[in-house]
């Protein structure tokens, strides 16, 4: 017997196959990170039904059971921000009851979604004898004679 994998793999050859592709792109969409509408990070996950979560702002909002945001939600934000005359709203609400596409809002053209920035590694601090020597930069350094370099064991033969 062939081994099914993935999260439609358990439903096996039932159900018919645009079934079992309908529930795995649901199930795809609603375990996948979404935009935060606050911060506009992607970390946006789905905290119950219909409620959604941004785990970098703590921002806490309604969505669709499956999304953050529905059809129905993007009409209503347009109407809101008195982007549509009612008679547009009536007739764009009639069309979605029938089954038709929603041309997406009409807003400004924002940018990519933020990604968290990696945090940067701190210059580690100066020693005691770093700073030592920095101190006497200005001054002349002391030089030592070939014979004061050498080990304290030997000895002048010369006295």
């Amino acid at each position: 017997m062939a081994r099914r994998l993935g999260i439609g793999g358990g439903f096996g050859a039932r159900y018919g196959t645009i079934t079992r592709r309908q529930h795995i792109e649901i199930l795809t969409g609603l375990r996948s990170k979404h935009e935060c509408p606050k911060c506009k990070f992607k970390t946006v996950k789905r905290w119950s039904v219909g409620v959604w979560l941004c785990k970098k702002c703590g921002y806490k909002f309604a969505g669709g059971a499956y999304a953050p945001i529905t059809k129905v939600g993007e009409i209503a934000a347009r109407a809101t921000r008195g982007m549509m005359s009612p008679s547009t709203l009536s007739t764009e609400l009639d069309s979605l009851r029938a089954g038709a596409r929603v041309a997406p809002s009409v807003a400004p053209i924002s940018k990519r979604p933020r990604t968290r920035r990696k945090k940067q590694v701190e210059p580690t601090e100066t020693t005691v004898e770093e700073d030592a020597g920095q101190a006497n930069e200005g001054q002349p350094a002391e030089q030592k004679s070939p014979a004061e370099e050498e080990s304290p064991g030997q000895s002048d033969t010369n006295n």
